[in-house]
């Protein structure tokens, strides 16, 4: 059956525009729209072409309150992915038509969700560089460098290892925290204000030796020790990384023993080799294939607007925002929503954050609308570019 296109999708870009929205797309809109859709002002379905291996569909029924905007990057028809972090630091926050307009990107959607001091609540990788663990371990979307993507839950280990000893240390934290007695934390210039080494620690201060190398679970770099001891003030990580610990433990003791100039070897993992990028959401929706939310209670899993990202067994991604909490868009409760994106044809899929946060940016303009009534500041983001 055809469905009704709005103007703007000209005929001879139909045919293309259809092939990258998905033949999924069209099955779920006719599911949700119904057969008498045709001709139906109040039931209708837009696919519109926005780049080579880009296409936006909105799905819109007034008789179950539903707007949906379903966007689905090719990798092949050169679409392609990335994250934004609010300030290229935590502790910051953006529009996320900022953070697409100063990644260079043509598409965006907001990402995971915000805590109070302004940092993604997940583990986040950006550009190679592990920029946060955090004790939350929800769901995370990870691209590595083969440019393979999964969605998941991440199982977090950073070590360090000493070139002449051969001893290695668990690191309990990246830019998460002051080190508690016993533990060894890490500080690199991503942690911006919130997350800088503490006065009145032992701290070892790394310089990279070497580019990142990816591992059969994650990545590893050298490094060279460029300062160590006690200090009373802070140890700025510049370029590198600050190991610090509590004095009089034995990780304080370690980091006395450091010379300049000694080899370090920092490993992290997420579970999956070589991350160039990574970002988390709350829940895992789709597995295998299969519905993979299980029971689901507490606000979070009501009507709100939603946020969320999927991926199809034949490598692209789907991005999904559905406007809620305004006339016309009631939102999706969660295991609605995990039913929507199954019945879009993905393999695994991921909640987002989602309420006010929800945003679809598209070439500069916010395609949605947020049940703000405008564009709210967020912490990080996914954003979509174009070779073309």
């Amino acid at each position: 059956m055809a469905l009704p296109l709005t103007r703007g999708v000209r005929p001879r870009r139909m045919r293309r525009a259809l092939a990258v929205a998905s033949a999924s797309t069209i099955v779920v809109a006719t599911l949700l729209l119904g057969p008498s859709a045709q001709g139906a002002p109040a039931r209708r379905a837009h696919v519109r072409v926005i780049a080579p291996g880009i296409a936006l569909t909105t799905l819109v029924d007034r008789r179950v309150a539903l707007r949906a905007y379903v966007l689905w990057i090719d990798p092949s028809q050169g679409g392609s992915i990335g994250v934004a972090l609010a300030g290229g630091h935590l502790g910051a926050l953006e529009r996320t038509s900022e953070m697409a307009r100063d990644a260079g990107a043509i598409a965006a959607v907001n990402g995971d969700f915000g805590s109070l001091s302004h940092r993604p609540s997940h583990p986040f990788v950006l550009d190679g560089d592990l920029v946060q663990t955090t004790p939350v371990n929800g769901a995370v979307f990870s691209i590595s460098d083969d440019g393979s993507m999964r969605i998941g839950v991440p199982a977090q280990t950073v070590s360090v290892t000493d070139g002449d000893t051969g001893e290695t240390h668990p690191i309990a934290s990246w830019n998460h925290g002051p080190p508690a007695p016993g533990e060894l934390a890490a500080y690199t210039a991503a942690g911006g204000t919130i997350d800088a080494p503490r006065p009145y620690t032992c701290s070892a201060r790394l310089l990279p030796s070497g580019p990142p190398a990816a591992t059969p679970d994650g990545t590893e770099r050298a490094y060279m020790v460029d300062q160590a001891g006690c200090f009373s003030g802070r140890m700025a990580p510049g370029d590198g990384v600050v190991l610090s610990a509590v004095p009089a433990t034995d990780d304080a003791t370690m980091i006395r023993s450091l010379s300049a100039g000694e080899s370090m070897t920092l490993d992290w993992s997420l579970g999956w080799p070589g991350i160039e990028d990574a970002i988390g959401g709350s829940n895992v929706l789709v597995s295998g294939g299969k519905l993979a939310l299980g029971p689901c209670s507490g606000a979070i899993c009501a009507h709100n607007p939603r946020t969320g990202i999927g991926l199809t067994a034949d490598g692209r991604i789907v991005l999904v925002v559905v406007d809620g909490r305004q006339n016309g868009a009631a939102g999706m409760t969660l295991p609605q929503f995990a039913a929507f994106m199954l019945q879009l044809g993905v393999e695994s899929a991921m909640n987002l954050d989602g309420g006010g946060s929800s945003t679809m940016v598209i070439k500069g303009g916010v395609a949605n609308s947020p049940s703000d009534g405008f564009e709210r500041s967020v912490t990080n983001a996914i954003v979509v570019r174009s070779r073309g």
